[in-house]
């Protein structure tokens, strides 16, 4: 059970840095002005579930940690901001400001909440890993978030508007440089964390936290295959739809399938990440 939790604060935390972000960092400009303004109705909505869903996984995380009497004054302090931060995006949305810096920054700092209660916090010497945490976290829930967005907002709304077809393949091209960005720094955070809590080669092979560490690094790689299919395949037939019209409907019709597979292989990503949360780590401590 708390490794559902755990997951599900990692797919809700996803999901709504997805939500707030997209828009301002892979939709600005002429080229996605018509996407984004049909989009905007249903990012509001989703804007709204994704911060009542983060907040259930939170409280289940937290009552889990209740009742296994494992709530320390840490758990109850992080709790309570996260309450605060996701309240203070709720008044945000009521009062219209949903594009405002302010959900960016409350998501940020809920991702950095994620951290402070991580394994990385409780080492020696924690600042540098609970920094490293936060980054790595925040740039897999840009990317991860990213595409959740295409598959639950994006891709439906141009299946549904064919005049949509050329802005999907500009907000693509906007998005892949980003995505790209995403997968280097998770790489590099990602090599620093391992130097912690991975012993050595054998240690990745011979134990369970090793074990779900490949399957993680596995399913980013099929990740990063997606996006370069998106992008060098399905991106230039979609900018080019006024020449190839059927063609281009087509592509639209096979990048909603594959954006969908995506974000299946992304929830379970995700579900590895939260695997070895509960796991030993294969560098015991001395």
């Amino acid at each position: 059970m708390s490794l559902l939790a755990r997951w599900l604060v990692f797919a809700m935390l996803v999901l709504l840095a997805g939500a707030v972000a997209f828009t301002p960092l892979a939709m600005r400009g002429q080229a996605t002005a018509a996407l984004r303004a049909a989009a905007a109705a249903p990012r509001t909505r989703l804007t709204r579930w994704a911060a009542l869903l983060t907040a259930l996984a939170f409280v289940l995380e937290f009552a889990l940690r209740l009742f296994d009497g494992a709530a320390a004054t840490r758990d109850i302090v992080l709790f309570a901001a996260r309450l605060a931060l996701l309240g203070g995006m709720a008044r945000a949305l009521r009062s219209g400001r949903g594009d405002a810096p302010i959900l960016i920054a409350a998501s940020a700092a809920l991702i950095l909440t994620q951290s402070l209660s991580s394994r990385s916090a409780s080492q020696p010497e924690w600042v540098l890993p609970v920094l490293a945490d936060w980054v790595h976290f925040t740039f897999a829930a840009v990317w991860l978030g990213g595409v959740a967005y295409f598959a639950i907002v994006l891709a439906p709304i141009v299946v549904r508007q064919r005049r949509l077809l050329s802005d999907l393949g500009a907000t693509i091209e906007k998005f892949s440089p980003l995505a790209m960005m995403s997968v280097l720094v998770i790489g590099l955070t990602g090599i620093m964390q391992s130097a912690s809590f991975v012993g050595g080669f054998e240690a990745l092979l011979n134990t369970d936290y090793g074990r779900a560490l490949l399957i993680k690094i596995g399913l980013f790689a099929a990740l990063i295959g997606f996006g370069a299919f998106h992008q060098f395949v399905i991106s230039p037939q979609l900018r080019a739809w006024r020449a190839r019209a059927p063609s281009s409907y087509e592509a639209a019709r096979r990048f909603r399938v594959s954006i969908a597979a995506e974000a299946a292989v992304s929830a379970l990503a995700l579900a590895a990440a939260a695997t070895m949360t509960v796991l030993p780590t294969a560098n015991p401590a001395p």
